[in-house]
């Protein structure tokens, strides 16, 4: 087994300084805590236009399927590393078929494809994942998506 320790820093001025902030106070948040990790995939995935949905986990596949919540998953970091377009991450119910997540209009239903969140040019999101649901990616147009995924020890 391995440790990872991600940290989690935000800061942001007072509202009324300079280079003013989001409220009238500082902000100073900090999170550190070392996370067992044992496998790691990490990839770059290139999108060449709009509509390039596809998957990304499977949760079933990676164990989700079998195990007790909490007892299996990941940690996922992810970073649109394109300079002009966003990338779509979305989730859907093990063996559905990747839908366009970049569409205006998301199906209010599970059964779909759903966008979970949008990272625009230079965005990141840490998050632990379950292996629940399959994890889907989109684009709005040329991009790329760089991810690494580390198996919980």
């Amino acid at each position: 087994m391995a440790t990872i320790t991600p940290t989690l820093t935000i800061a942001a001025n007072a509202s009324g300084t300079t280079t003013p902030g989001p409220i009238s106070t500082p902000i100073s948040i900090s999170a550190t805590t070392p996370l067992t990790v044992d496998i790691v995939e990490a990839a770059t995935m290139t999108f060449a236009g709009a509509s390039n949905h596809a998957l990304l986990f499977d949760g079933a596949a990676l164990g989700g399927d079998t195990e007790t919540a909490g007892t299996v998953g990941s940690f996922v970091y992810m970073k649109n590393a394109g300079a002009a377009n966003n990338v779509f991450i979305g989730v859907q119910a093990d063996d559905d078929t990747a839908a366009d997540i970049g569409a205006a209009n998301q199906a209010d239903d599970f059964s779909a494809t759903t966008r979970l969140f949008t990272l625009k040019p230079g965005e990141f999101a840490f998050f632990p994942y379950d292996y629940a649901m399959d994890i889907t990616v989109d684009a709005s147009g040329a991009a790329t998506l760089e991810y690494f995924r580390f198996d919980r020890g």
